[in-house]
């Protein structure tokens, strides 16, 4: 049994892999950002966050603490100061929470699309001649159980395991479709379309994935937070009294939007997870 011990380095290497991970291998493509760089539970992620606000308010309030009496010139700048910098989290929280909610709505849509056009190819396919006609369903059936088992993955050689063949599959595809159709352009320009539908939404989804609140943003999120609960804190400090509930209350509110716009930005391995049910139908509608 291997022991882990974790110093003050330690600690803080883990809260910032936690909150700002780096780039991991799965989902990468071709020199590409990650799809899915978050792998950390999202309890984790949400404890984490009101630790450190909670630890940036204790902060503050020994600082003021410290301070002493002040006249209110200075008061009036602290105040000042604090509401300045808790508009400014406000602004920024919502302005990322609007967009990860967005691009979150916006990968469902993507599923449901993509399970569209599968099934759209899979009906056309009916009309192709024999053997042809097997090929296509029987790629698109297996192809549909990748999209699924795609998202269900997340162990990283089984993601470019999935990801590999899907360049292989939409080939196949290809190749038995456009020996289906023969020389008939009418029924390859009712044919083919769908097929190609097939392949450019993969490319789509992808892209999709890979479209995150960027990092650089998040780490301004977090700090400008933290900052603006010590703020809180000191001047809980200067007035010789800490305001528990209230000052906690809000600690909490903030770290949950900040959790919940992390966690939007990330639907594979977040609380809440776009939903598979779309291949799920598809596969069940496509019997042999």
């Amino acid at each position: 049994m291997t022991r882990t011990t974790f110093g003050a380095s330690g600690w803080v290497g883990t809260s910032a892999h936690l909150l700002f991970p780096g780039k991991s291998s799965a989902f990468h493509d071709r020199g590409g950002p990650d799809v899915q760089p978050l792998t950390s539970s999202p309890f984790e992620v949400a404890g984490l966050l009101l630790a450190l606000l909670l630890a940036c308010q204790e902060l503050g309030y020994r600082l003021g603490f410290r301070v002493g009496k002040v006249d209110d010139e200075y008061k009036r700048r602290v105040d000042m100061i604090r509401n300045a910098i808790l508009a400014m989290v406000t602004f920024l929280v919502g302005f990322s929470f609007a967009g990860a909610g967005s691009r979150f709505i916006d990968r469902q849509d993507l599923i449901v699309k993509e399970a569209n056009a599968i099934g759209t190819a899979w009906l056309r396919a009916m009309l192709l001649p024999e053997p042809q006609r097997g090929e296509v369903q029987a790629e698109l059936r297996q192809y549909a159980g990748d999209r699924l088992e795609l998202l269900r993955s997340f162990d990283t050689a089984s993601i470019h395991q999935i990801l590999a063949k899907t360049g292989v599959s939409q080939s196949r595809l290809w190749r038995s479709g456009v020996a289906g159709v023969g020389t008939d352009r009418e029924f390859a320009n009712f044919m083919l379309p769908a097929l190609n539908d097939v392949i450019d939404i993969h490319s789509e989804h992808l892209s999709a994935a890979r479209r995150h609140v960027p990092q650089p943003i998040l780490v301004v999120i977090v700090v400008t937070a933290a900052i603006g609960m010590a703020m809180v804190g000191f001047d809980n400090g200067l007035a010789r009294r800490r305001f528990f509930v209230l000052s906690t209350a809000f600690s909490l509110v903030l770290a949950a939007s900040l959790w919940m716009t992390i966690d939007l930005d990330r639907p594979r391995n977040g609380f809440m997870q776009a939903s598979e049910q779309p291949y799920i139908d598809l596969l069940a509608s496509m019997k042999p």
